[in-house]
Order: C-alpha cells, then structure tokens, then sequence
C-alpha cells in the first residue's frame, strides 16, 4: 500500500499491535490451526479485493416441500434423501447456464474475463476443523437424486475429514445454507475467484396474502452476493429471479436436464 501523506493521520494498526489483554483478566493462547490461517488468508483477500454486494430475496417453498416429504417417504432404505439445499443446488445450476457472468472469474491482471463452460458447485460445510467447501462437479448435467446422492457423501466426507485437498478447488460458484444452523439472511463473503455465492436461510412459515386472503406460506430467504466488478445488480435480481421460479413451480425443475 502506498505510504501515507506526510503529517496524514494514519488508521492502519499492525498485525501485531495489540494491547495487553491479561491486565484486564485471565487469558489463554493457543497456536491457530492451519485449516484456521487457510481461510483467514482466504477472507482477507477476498475482503480486499472483491467489492461485494448483497442481493436478498424471498421463495415461495410450500408446494415444493410438499413435495420432497412425498418423494422422500417413497424412498426406500439407504437411498438418499431429497434436502431442500439439493434442490437448489438443481436450480442454481440450470441458472448458471442462463447467466454465465456468475460463472466466470476475473482477470485484473490481464483485464479479462473468464468465461467457464462447466459448472462446479462449491457447498459449504461445517466441519470440525472448520469451514470447508468442497466442489460439486458438473452439477448441470446431474439430476437431483444423483445430486442428492453426490452432497450426502461430500458431507459426510467433510464431516470426518476424509476428503483430499482436490476436492476443495474448481468450484465456478458457491452455496451456503445457514438455515441448516437456524440463520434467516447473511451477506456471504464471495470465494473469489468466483464472482458470486448464494446464502440459504432457515424457511419459516409466514403469513402471506394470496387471493386477497392472508394465508401461512412456507418463504425461504435467499441472500446472493456477487462481485460488482463483473456482475450488475441487474443480472443478479434476474439470476435469483430464475432460480426462485424454479423453486416455486416444481415441475419446472424437471426440465432442467
């Protein structure tokens, strides 16, 4: 960075300067652990470099819930379950063909823009060690129970670190479902050098007027952050737009080969 003006106040603080906190009570030190120092380097760059914003929107989820607890109780034993996080997993896919400028990356360097032509899916996942996002391959050409199928096992492979450091990289996008942990909206950092991420929140029933009739309907909050850089605010309403028509009309998912 450069140096700041002579006699200019400066704001900036060392890694290091910090005060001693002992003099106000007991503390303790543990070494940070590396998966720990991986994503503080992560989240930093992409902090820096990414000027991000946040697009919030509501689905309409009471007839596809519906749905899945039908599909799943016609499952039998050891088959995956349909989750709500597969299905938009589905939908967020067939969108990303729609609109390829949130499948892309960007080049400052070289002042261009990479256009992907296949579509990996990073999925976020708490693991013991921390965040982790492994990558769902070729997410548009799988259908949902092969989708189902495929997130079961990154999940449980991430849950019990059995996972090799391959399957966290190549992801041309990312889904987050903090509703799994109880969240409703969060502002997801987006995992530059992709260009946009899709928060889930917790789908909670709410009264909703349909037919000038106050109804309970089943909303699922959606939360995309894009790198503006790339990404118009825009092309990032259309985008959520697509994958909410999706998610509100059921039968359209199956046409999205």
């Amino acid at each position: 960075a450069p140096a700041a003006p002579t006699g200019a106040p400066s704001t900036a603080v060392a890694a290091g300067d910090l005060p001693d906190f002992s003099q106000y009570g007991p503390i303790r030190r543990e070494p940070v652990p590396q998966i720990r120092k991986t994503i503080a380097r992560q989240m930093a760059r992409a902090w820096q470099t990414v000027p991000r914003v946040t697009h919030c929107d509501n689905a309409d989820i009471t007839e596809l819930e519906r749905n899945r607890k039908q599909y799943n109780a016609g499952l039998k034993e050891g088959q995956p379950k349909l989750t709500i996080t597969a299905i938009v997993v589905k939908a967020v896919a067939a969108a990303l063909r729609e609109f390829p400028m949130l499948n892309c990356s960007y080049d400052a360097a070289r002042e261009e823009i990479i256009y992907k032509d296949y579509i990996h899916l990073g999925i976020a996942v708490d693991s013991p060690r921390g965040l982790v996002v492994p990558v769902l391959r070729d997410a548009d050409r799988k259908s949902l129970p092969q989708i189902a199928a495929d997130l079961a096992d990154l999940g449980a492979r991430a849950k019990t670190l059995k996972f090799e450091v391959a399957d966290l990289r190549g992801a041309t996008f990312s889904v987050t479902n903090v509703g799994a942990l109880g969240g409703t909206f969060v502002t997801p950092m987006v995992n530059t050098p992709e260009v946009g991420i899709l928060g889930l929140g917790a789908g909670r029933l709410q009264p909703v007027v349909r037919d000038n009739q106050i109804v309970p309907r089943l909303i699922l909050p959606l939360s995309l952050s894009f790198d503006h850089r790339v990404v118009d605010g825009a092309d990032a309403a259309r985008f959520t737009s697509d994958v909410i028509r999706s998610l509100e009309n059921p039968l359209r998912l199956l046409s999205l080969a």
